[in-house]
């Protein structure tokens, strides 16, 4: 595709997008139970500032309602306030974010080889958005892009674990085969309660990683804060249909407070390092629709979706994402094409005992908010709950034709007066298809994997975790393999 064409078509979408979400000179005051902004416009990150933390897969951002100043371990970030200058830039809609996460990690028994010396490898975040509303030029739009650093990703853990999905999943991110900084998203995001459709829409388009608002998961969603086996973080089967950081759009219709549609489309192809513009005219897609249904159980919240896709990609059997593929080989596979695929996902979480106080603010928040079917899982309540995946795949095609998991997490309860801290157990089993045993018989049936973490609050801009692994890969001639790590993250 040419450059004109490129242009132009870019163009066109955010030239239409932004006709949509002003809706018209009264489209951009605020909803019954969101609090109005200085221009009486809605501004994504002062009124809805959940739907940021979802785009993030982060609980905060400098400028929202978690920020808070004071001495080197008392503020919510590093380098705090810079002189006014970040208070400045949000006054104007600008907000800037950054964060570095390091790995020391070490296999010490099984897998493919034991580690000599610990694994050091490492990733950094940055977020820069501009908010059209509080900017005051048009309501409810957000232009948001997100970069990624890494360094020794092909040195990390996963070399030595050997697994089907990878022990350490920072370490594929954003590049699998190297150490690399990318311009991983960069999409607009566009709210519109009163707008020209009826009910509370929020969509997005542009180049965006779909597990910040599909498949999420408030105990299960985040190899930066959570857990760090793939199997663990989402349902590996959404690999074989979406890439890491794709071309995709989306729109999610919130009925009121506990249901939720949204119909995906995405591209299906695409890599966090590349532009990818040639893919945008090709016919390989997905399409998904998501259901969710956010219950109050007692006063509890809990969050039940099912997920529906289908790809129209030409892929050779038994194909596998590079980022999902850790292992040495699955054996040689006759090549034999199939022009689609399909699957069913499911994922639940419920909280079973939440601190009083805690859950009433986590409720309220969900109450005020105009688009409650955006999952604001990553301000939760104190509390401990359980979750759980499942996933079926074709078998004659796809490596992973069934995925389970299950576990159980919290935030705070454990050590008395630690709110702020975070933990999971958690247990994950990726089903190898029979088809592709048959054809080579050195694979298990099953690829196991548990972890446990704790994630301990040193001070509001460092958290250190702690978590250990016991994972048998896919590949019958490698070993049971037992994992022990940390992970420091620092925002700055």
């Amino acid at each position: 595709m040419s450059v004109l064409k490129r242009e132009s078509l870019l163009a066109s979408v955010f030239i239409f997008a932004v006709l949509v979400s002003y809706g018209g000179p009264d489209s951009g005051h605020a909803q019954d139970g969101a609090s109005a902004n200085s221009s009486d416009m809605l501004s994504l990150s002062k009124d809805e500032p959940g739907v940021l933390h979802t785009a993030m897969r982060y609980p905060k951002f400098y400028g929202d309602g978690n920020t808070v100043g004071g001495g080197l371990t008392e503020r919510s970030y590093l380098l705090g306030e810079l002189g006014g200058v970040r208070d400045a830039l949000a006054d104007y809609g600008v907000y800037a974010n950054a964060s570095v996460t390091q790995f020391l990690s070490g296999n010490l028994s099984g897998g493919v080889d034991t580690t000599d010396e610990p694994r050091v490898n490492g990733s950094a975040d940055y977020w820069l958005w501009f908010d059209s509303g509080a900017a005051g030029l048009w309501p409810g739009g957000v232009v948001f892009l997100h970069g990624e650093s890494s360094w020794k990703a092909t040195e990390s853990l996963n070399k030595d674990v050997g697994s089907l999905a990878a022990a350490n999943t920072d370490a594929t991110h954003p590049d699998p085969s190297q150490s690399n900084t990318t311009l991983s998203e960069a999409y607009l995001l566009l709210a519109f309660p009163g707008g020209p459709l009826p009910g509370n829409f929020l969509t997005a388009v542009g180049k965006q990683n779909l597990a910040a608002f599909a498949d999420t998961n408030t105990f299960a969603n985040n190899e930066r804060t959570q857990f760090q086996y793939a199997g663990l973080i989402n349902n590996p089967i959404v690999g074989s249909f979406v890439p890491y950081t794709g071309y995709a759009a989306w729109l999610t219709w919130s009925l009121g407070q506990e249901h939720a549609l949204t119909g995906i489309f995405s591209k299906a192809t695409g890599t966090a390092a590349d532009d990818d513009f040639d893919s945008l005219l090709d016919d390989e897609n997905t399409y998904a629709a998501q259901y969710t249904y956010s219950s109050r159980f007692g006063g509890l919240p809990g969050k039940y979706t099912a997920i529906a896709a289908y790809s129209t990609k030409d892929i050779m059997n038994f194909d596998i994402s590079d980022r999902q593929f850790i292992g040495e080989s699955l054996g040689e596979i006759p090549v034999d094409t199939k022009d689609e695929n399909y699957t069913f996902l499911l994922n639940v979480e419920q909280f079973f005992w939440t601190e009083a106080e805690s859950r009433n603010a986590a409720n309220q928040r969900l109450k005020d908010s105009d688009h409650p079917g955006v999952h604001q899982h990553h301000n939760g309540p104190q509390g401990v709950g359980v979750f759980a995946r499942a996933g079926w795949a074709p078998d004659d095609r796809n490596v992973i034709d069934q995925f389970y998991s299950l576990g159980i997490g919290g935030r705070g309860i454990l050590i008395p007066d630690r709110g702020n801290d975070t933990w999971g157990l958690g247990w994950s089993g990726i089903h190898i298809s029979e088809d592709l045993r048959d054809l080579n018989p050195a694979l298990r049936t099953f690829e196991h994997a548990g972890e446990v973490f704790y994630n301990l609050e040193v001070f509001p801009a460092a958290h250190l975790t702690i978590n250990s692994q016991v994972i048998r890969p896919a590949d019958k001639a490698v070993d049971t393999a037992y994992t022990l790590g940390a992970r420091l993250q620092i925002d700055f």
